[in-house]
Parts: C-alpha cells; structure tokens; sequence
C-alpha cells in the first residue's frame, strides 16, 4: 500500500486544519451567546433590553419565553438556560433550594403592575359592575397555576367580591399574552393582565388597579450558569440605562 506523497499529506493538514479552526469558532460564538428564559410579561420589555446589551457587550442573547411554570418546569428537567428572569419570587428559590443556581441568589428586577383591559369601553366608563355585566361574556386571565399575573388576577376578583359570580366567564391562557390574545380576537370582552402588555398600543383602553388589591408582584431572576456573559447581564440590569427601560414600560424597579 503506498503511503501518501508529502503534498496529500500537505493538502489532508490543511483540511484538519480547518476543521479544527471551525470547531473553535464554533465554540468561541457559543461561548459569546446567552440563553435566557423569560416570562411571557416581560418579553417585550427584555426585547429593548437585548437591544441596548448587545451594543455595549460582545454577546449575542437567545430567548425562550412561556409562563413562569412552564419555564420553571424546564430547567427543572434540565433545560440549558442561562439566566432565569421570572414573573415571580418564588420559582427562583425553589431553584436555588434544589441547587440549579449560580454565583448569586435570586434578584428582584421588576415589580408588576396589573389592568383590566378593556377596549369595548372608555377608561372613565370602568366600574367593578362592567364585569358582571350581561354583555360581558367572557373574561381572559393567565392560568393561576402558571402565571403569577393569573394568580394576581385572581386575587382582585376574590378582594372585590366577584370571582364566585364571574367564575362562569373566566377563560386562562396558558401565559399573559394568550389571555390578551383572547380579547384581541375577539374571543373575550375583557382581560387582566400587566400594564407593560398594553400601555404601548395605539387606543388601549385599560384601568390600572390597585395594588393593595393583590400580593405585590415581585418579579425576580436568577443565574443558572457560571458563564460571565451571565453574570454582565445581570450586572447590566441594575444599570440606569436598563431601569429606565424598564419603568417606561409599565414597571417599577427596585
């Protein structure tokens, strides 16, 4: 068998070569990309957040979104996220109580705001009898047992007095923005869900609630990696740059 001339040998380096260099540009870009779950509120905000990032930082973010529960059950079976940006403070200690935590305990980044939605009348015209009405058919919420926003809309319906009455009306999204997407359709009259969600749309016609009407809304993240482009967002989050995004979107910042 003959052995191969130095110039194939020249040509079969160059190729291996190669494909050593492509495995660590591979893994360099890798390395330089963060994944990061958020909950389904806070996407449009995080979005504007990305965008402000990635011009200061050499890092390309990722992002998977869903419910809080839908999220929390992922990385629980393993998911490969980064950071965890919740719309609760209690699925980022559960995860720091099993261990799926990095460098830092969790950290609040947002505090929530809720609305009733209600394009069908204008904002003076609200009462608490509007959703009792008889034309008021259907009323959308997030699932309370997924979505913190779901479980804060539960929670005023119950201090008001009414969940027993409108229960019948009640229909859940599986997240915050399927419970608006039901109103936009055409398929509720109504939804609770955050101020974020409908402050920037052209006519929206809502009501801020109360806040002593439900348990605060602590939005909390958490790192689940050591990674360092992990730890400069959320170093980045408490910058004034990213608290200005984020208050101008219907939040309140710590």
């Amino acid at each position: 068998m003959k052995r191969p001339t130095q110039k194939v040998r020249y040509k079969l380096l160059k190729v291996l070569c190669g494909i050593i260099a492509l495995f660590y540009l591979h893994n360099a870009a890798a390395d330089q990309s963060l994944h990061v779950a958020v909950a389904s509120n806070f996407l449009s905000t995080f979005k504007h957040l990305k965008s402000e990032f990635e011009q200061t930082h050499n890092s390309q973010i990722l992002i998977s979104t869903g419910s809080t529960g839908k999220l929390f059950a992922q990385i629980s079976h393993g998911a490969p996220y980064d950071i965890f940006l919740s719309a609760d403070d209690v699925r980022p200690k559960q995860l720091q109580r099993l261990g799926l935590t990095k460098q830092n305990k969790p950290f609040t980044y947002a505090y929530g705001k809720l609305v009733v939605f209600h394009p069908g009348i204008l904002s003076s015209q609200f009462s608490l009898g509007y959703l009792t009405n008889k034309g008021v058919e259907h009323i959308a919420i997030a699932n309370p047992k997924l979505a913190p926003y779901g479980e804060a809309a539960k929670q005023w319906l119950v201090h008001k007095g009414v969940w027993t009455s409108i229960t019948h009306k009640v229909v859940m999204g599986e997240n915050i923005n399927q419970a608006l997407q039901y109103v936009k359709s055409g398929n509720a009259q109504v939804a609770i869900v955050a101020l974020s969600m409908v402050q920037q749309e052209r006519d929206s016609r809502f009501t801020e609630l109360d806040s002593k009407d439900y348990q605060p809304i602590k939005q909390q993240g958490v790192l689940l990696t050591h990674r360092q482009a992990g730890a400069e967002f959320i170093t980045f989050l408490s910058s004034e740059a990213a608290r200005t995004i984020i208050q101008q979107r219907g939040y309140g910042v710590p």
